[in-house]
């Protein structure tokens, strides 16, 4: 018997068996999965490689690179080639070593000009140098470390002392006092565990009972001091920036001799750094705090 051509056409459209309806779909979904998933840890392995280089190792080789991340050469050398070709990195033809290319620099300047609390502290920064003849500082908490993101330089400073993104440890400085303090104790000391004191000199704090001590005075009193922690014959005054919510996102310091910041003027100094510090939140819209007239 001929089957109709309305037979026909139903059996061809009939329902698969049970498991068989759907299996490319489900193949097709897998393998995006897959895809997506590699893409991820491609990405992830990228932005390690990036997060390699420091001051300390501005220039890298592929067999370091492969090392310190475990990598296979193959896999590090495709990720690299990515980078350079993105302009993130540049290779040295006589060196064949890695280094952070320009793209990073434009990069990190466009995040700079579109934070507030840098461009409004940029023209404080430059009054605290001309007011008090010391150099003037702003920075951030990042990755446990005190991250320098803009100076205000009298002549004569070295230069290293002007390289953007330096860091620091944080219970060593003022700046970083002025940030930890605004941190709960426990966060406080499970970052120290986990990074360890690193002290600079003989007189950076080592203990937790000290650096208690001294974050609950810059609560109490608005500023922080270095006295020698980060180095000797140096001291350094820091206060908070608060934006619109009263939360401190950065903090303003000054720093220069013992004699310079700690001696006869301390006061002014103190008093400078305060108002200094107290306009800056007032441009990130902390209209709480009045000017400070006295210490």
């Amino acid at each position: 018997m001929k089957m109709s051509a309305e037979n026909r056409q139903a059996f061809s459209h009939r329902p698969k068996k049970p498991g068989q309806q759907g299996t490319r779909q489900g193949l097709d979904d897998h393998s995006d999965l897959a895809r997506s998933a590699s893409g991820v840890q491609s990405t992830q392995r990228a932005l390690s490689i990036l997060q390699l280089f420091s001051h300390e190792q501005p220039d890298l080789s592929l067999m370091e690179i492969s090392s310190a991340l475990a990598l296979h050469p193959s896999t590090a050398h495709r990720l690299l080639s990515a980078l350079v070709s993105n302009g993130l990195l540049v290779r040295s033809e006589r060196t064949a070593q890695f280094r952070l290319g320009y793209g990073v620099v434009r990069l990190a300047g466009i995040s700079l000009n579109q934070t507030d609390f840098v461009r409004h502290s940029l023209p404080e920064l430059d009054a605290l140098r001309d007011t008090l003849s010391l150099n003037a500082n702003l920075g951030v908490l990042h990755e446990d470390d005190v991250l320098h993101l803009a100076y205000a330089v009298r002549r004569g400073t070295p230069r290293y002392y002007t390289v953007l993104g330096r860091t620091a440890v944080p219970n060593c400085t003022a700046l970083g006092k002025v940030l930890l303090a605004a941190m709960s104790r426990p966060a406080v000391h499970e970052m120290i565990n986990r990074r360890g004191w690193r002290p600079y000199t003989p007189y950076s704090i080592t203990d937790f009972e000290r650096l208690d001590e001294e974050l609950d005075a810059v609560v109490s009193h608005g500023y922080a001091i270095d006295n020698q922690e980060r180095s000797l014959n140096s001291a350094c005054v820091a206060a908070p920036v608060h934006n619109s919510t009263r939360e401190i996102v950065a903090a303003i310091s000054v720093s220069g001799s013992l004699d310079e910041c700690l001696g006869p003027k301390k006061a002014t100094v103190m008093k400078t750094v305060l108002q200094h510090a107290t306009m800056i939140s007032q441009k990130m819209g902390d209209l709480s705090s009045p000017l400070v007239n006295s210490i």
